[in-house]
């Protein structure tokens, strides 16, 4: 009974470190009212210093569908995965993330995208002075 009990203890120690307890940022926008621009701002920022970074970028359609663009930089390019209601759409990878303003709007461009997608893609623009 006590090497059952024993045995079992360490098949949930391993269970549960091996477990991720990765924290993905996570920012969203809701017909234009978007939350957490500073989560997209952290990540633009790790892309230039090459560190590895991870974001969700949520978005919902106009009947409530929720769109979940997974960004994920590795060091040396960023990989875009797309879904929508838990559906995988698309991936495509990436040499870049950039901010352009023009006038009162900052647009996030993700650059130089192979895959399911190529080109350059206008991935979010939104107010200049939003925070």
């Amino acid at each position: 009974m006590m090497r059952a009990f024993i045995g079992l203890t360490l098949i949930l120690f391993i269970i549960t470190g091996c477990q991720s307890n990765e924290n993905i940022e996570e920012m969203a926008n809701n017909h234009n009212d978007i939350q957490n621009l500073d989560g997209l701002n952290n990540f633009v920022e790790n892309v230039k210093k090459q560190n590895q970074a991870k974001i969700n970028y949520v978005q919902y359609g106009i009947e409530g569908q929720r769109g979940v663009k997974t960004l994920t930089f590795d060091g040396e390019k960023i990989n875009v995965s797309h879904s929508v209601d838990g559906d995988f759409i698309e991936e495509y990878n990436c040499n870049d993330i950039v901010i352009e303003t023009e006038k009162d709007v900052n647009k996030y461009i993700l650059s130089q995208c192979t895959g399911d997608f190529n080109g350059d893609f206008e991935f979010l623009t939104t107010p200049n002075n939003l925070k």
